[in-house]
């Protein structure tokens, strides 16, 4: 999608063709209006814009200027001259700058929105042919093992997708599994002195495993590799879509045929780390569920078997062939899966943290509410969580939600779920508030540095970039502060501070009136006119006239 720049001293134009042409039908989102070379200079700095049509006769800075500067700043923008003059020198310099297409004026409306899609045509074009973009294909497709083993992680920790963003997810990175299918899980865990190996050997080791595991999965699996959280590798087995099909008119002697296979691919894995990579490992292959819906579940019963049958004890290969026994104990879901509440905490996403803290409580009142042991857990689990969002933030916690909220003596939190909740949102209440006043506060003491630096540098140069520079902010930024804090734009402010200090130095009979214009930087006396009488209804002789029958 393009934005489109429309630069014009006559206002009716400009408003006519950003107003009234059918701009998104051509790929157009935004269409942005500057009355004069330095508005557009300013709409340029804080927006990307692709495509500019400018008038070539403008006060104060031409379109030949304007384009002169945009080339220097802004290279690849698509650049559309206007004028009612035909002279070939104004072709010739239009030329000179790179300009996309020269118009003579009256252009119909059709002919201006011709011009304007082939731009976008253009830039589509050199969008799809631009050597960084083909870079950034190249990187993605380079680091889409990565992705999708990042992807295969958030599932085993019980991150929950929609089913169609998550289809899409797999789409982009080009995975082929589908909602419902079956699928089998291969624990690999690393044993022996591979344990010692430094970030690089232990990666290389790592790759040379997946390979293997790909190269033994052959006709009947693909495999979806990760390294979990605990250092294990994980691979997600689906049957392959020829093998399936061949599997499909025998259901349980095809079962008994791929179990039969990923137990041969677990040993011969084993076999080979040992042989050619001189290491061991401990493999546990998992029975079939279904995905996504049973990532999270064969995952820890999986770690579950691992702890249990293989613990300590090494190069052991392990089929959990039988239900895992239901555990009369169990921990709380919702606490532990992504997002976790640190991570939301300092995301500043305040309404998704208060439906995480929902969640947790409305697990723990479903299936734990007679459990104080779980009631602890929760509280200590928020309680570090705010605690580490309050130390990141440079304060105590105790500062943040109050001397009562933070004691933790005697667990008062603790007593019952209803306790345990009004804690918890009493506190996250607290913590919202001093974080929202911080921020207030930060944008109030940044809007002071910002009209003091240009009441001071009024009579120099006040433009948003020397403003963003003073600041030690990006330009949008800036803007943004400043409109959010006080309801007023930058840019409208530093006008009315001008031409406060323009009525007030009009009452100085030395001063001409260019004069003025030029000290309150003003180039061209004309342009200084039309601003002013813009602002004031009057010219600025008109303006004087009036002081002197006043006094």
């Amino acid at each position: 999608m393009f934005k489109l720049l429309i630069v014009d001293d006559e206002a009716f134009v400009v408003d006519s063709l950003g107003d009234t042409l059918p701009w998104e039908q051509i790929g157009v989102t935004a269409v942005f209006k500057a009355y004069s070379g330095f508005e557009a200079l300013d709409i340029l700095k804080t927006n990307s814009i692709d495509i500019m049509i400018t008038d070539i006769r403008m006060p104060g800075m031409n379109g030949l200027e304007l384009l002169e500067q945009v080339r220097r700043s802004w290279k690849r923008i698509k650049c559309i001259l206007l004028s009612g003059h035909a002279e070939f020198t104004y072709a010739q310099q239009a030329i000179q700058h790179n300009t996309y297409e020269y118009l003579l004026k009256p252009i119909s409306d059709e002919d201006v929105m011709t011009k304007v899609k082939e731009a976008v045509d253009l830039l589509h074009k050199e969008r799809e042919e631009n050597q960084s973009y083909q870079q950034v294909v190249r990187a993605f497709e380079e680091n889409l093992p990565k992705l999708r083993g990042e992807l295969l992680n958030e599932l085993l920790q019980g991150r929950k997708y929609a089913s169609q963003r998550l289809m899409e997810k797999l789409d982009s990175l080009k995975m082929s599994i589908k909602t419902d299918e079956q699928f089998a899980f291969m624990l690999v865990r690393l044993e022996g002195p591979m344990l010692d190996f430094d970030f690089y050997s232990l990666s290389l080791m790592e790759y040379a495993i997946v390979n293997m595991a790909e190269e033994l999965s052959g006709e009947f699996f693909q495999l979806w590799s990760s390294k979990d959280v605990h250092g294990y590798m994980v691979f997600l087995a689906t049957v392959s879509p020829d093998k399936q099909a061949e599997l499909d008119g025998t259901p349980d002697k095809g079962m008994a045929i791929l179990e039969e296979q990923l137990d041969l691919m677990g040993s011969q894995l084993q076999l080979n780390v040992n042989r050619y990579l001189k290491g061991t490992v401990s493999v546990l292959l998992n029975k079939w569920g279904s995905f996504p819906g049973d990532v999270q579940k064969l995952y820890q019963d999986s770690l579950l078997s691992l702890r249990r049958r293989i613990g300590n004890q090494s190069e052991l290969l392990v089929y959990v062939a039988d239900e895992i026994e239901q555990l009369g104990v169990q921990s709380l879901q919702k606490l532990y899966e992504p997002p976790h509440i640190i991570h939301l905490l300092e995301s500043g996403n305040w309404e998704v943290t208060h439906e995480k803290l929902v969640s947790i409580l409305n697990e723990l009142s479903i299936k734990w509410a007679d459990s104080q042991e779980h009631l602890i857990e929760v509280f200590f689990s928020v309680y570090a969580s705010f605690s580490s969002f309050a130390h990141k933030n440079g304060r105590e916690l105790a500062d943040m939600i109050g001397p009562g909220l933070s004691e933790v003596s005697g667990l008062p939190a603790c007593r019952s779920i209803a306790t345990l909740e009004q804690w918890i949102f009493n506190s996250f209440r607290q913590l919202q508030q001093g974080m929202e006043n911080e921020t207030r506060n930060d944008r109030e003491g940044a809007v002071r540095k910002i009209q003091h630096f240009v009441q001071k540098h009024l009579v120099e140069d006040v433009s948003l970039q020397a403003i963003a520079d003073h600041m030690y902010m990006h330009p949008v930024h800036v803007s943004r502060v400043y409109k959010l804090e006080t309801g007023e734009n930058l840019s409208d402010y530093v006008l009315r501070l001008k031409m406060e200090l323009a009525a007030s130095l009009l009452a100085n009979g030395a001063l001409k009136n260019y004069e003025i214009g030029l000290k309150l930087g003003y180039q061209n006396p004309n342009y200084f006119i039309k601003v002013f009488k813009k602002y004031y209804f009057v010219t600025p002789q008109e303006f004087r006239l009036r002081l002197e029958e006043g006094e």
